[in-house]
């Protein structure tokens, strides 16, 4: 239930920002500002963004299978790489536009001001709104966005206040914040890339040496040989071994084992965890 709700949230802003992007080209047409046009790509992206993660929503919730025995977890987080690879691309692209137009005219109008200052309000609304539904779903992705959105904002406030610079006399300005909201989208890629790569090549999660100064506490624990842990992007999985006296019996190799994954599950808020007991 909760990742159909998501979902069509996802597709609520899609939509919205869909139209928000047609209505920054046209302003950016009408007003042969490079920095409007660049607005107008980087919601390109945003409606990129809200099918990327749709996609990635719907299939990360998919129960694991046969070829997928440990779930599906990992696909959000490599929708979230996919989406910071094409953002570099973009704002790559913007950075270009901008250089090639530095010092050209623009012209003022009425009609593209009016549209900008409509897109930043609704991306306001849009932001608050998202960031309730986040709030009550506890959704990673739903609050990732709302901040991602967030940044539309500051990015829209950015483009008028150098556009109007660039009519009123400052030309070379409009490249500049041009290029100001590409270093934006290059900074929203680089948090992308930081959130979602430790994931995908299975970062450490936990500190090795508090969890096996918890667990050698336990009775009859001798020593912890290892400890792996890393997150599928919303739970914590473990794997540990430890050594104990090879007087002890299976049955009370198995209450250890129990006794270990209670602890590392409560103290250390790990979902899944594998304990292996090897007789020493």
């Amino acid at each position: 239930m909760q990742s159909s709700q998501v979902r069509k949230i996802l597709l609520i802003e899609g939509a919205l920002n869909l139209i928000m992007m047609l209505c920054k080209l046209i302003a950016g047409i009408l007003s042969q500002s490079a920095a409007v046009t660049a607005d107008a790509i980087h919601s390109l992206s945003d409606v990129a963004n809200n099918c990327i993660a749709w996609l990635a929503i719907k299939m990360s919730s998919e129960p694991p299978d046969k070829d997928h025995p440990y779930g599906h977890q990992k696909f959000e987080q490599l929708a979230v790489f996919f989406l910071a690879s094409l953002l570099t691309v973009v704002a790559f692209e913007m950075i270009v536009h901008a250089v090639r137009r530095f010092g050209e005219p623009v012209e003022q109008s009425l009609i593209g001001l009016v549209i900008l200052f409509i897109s930043l309000l609704i991306n306001v609304s849009i932001t608050w709104w998202e960031k309730r539904w986040a709030i009550k779903l506890n959704s990673p992705i739903l609050h990732a966005d709302a901040a991602h959105t967030f940044s539309d904002v500051m990015t829209t406030v950015a483009v008028i206040v150098g556009w109007q610079l660039a009519y009123y006399g400052y030309p070379w300005l409009d490249s500049v914040f041009a290029i100001f909201v590409s270093g934006l989208i290059f900074y929203l890629a680089f948090k992308l890339f930081q959130s979602a790569i430790p994931i995908l090549v299975d970062q450490r999660q936990l500190d090795e040496r508090a969890v096996k100064n918890a667990i050698t506490d336990l009775d009859k624990v001798n020593d912890v040989t290892r400890v792996r842990s890393r997150s599928d992007g919303k739970n914590i999985i473990a794997d540990i071994t430890v050594t104990v006296s090879s007087q002890v019996s299976t049955y009370e190799s198995h209450q250890i084992a129990d006794a270990i994954e209670s602890l590392i599950a409560n103290r250390f808020n790990v979902s899944d965890v594998v304990v292996h007991i090897e007789p020493n």
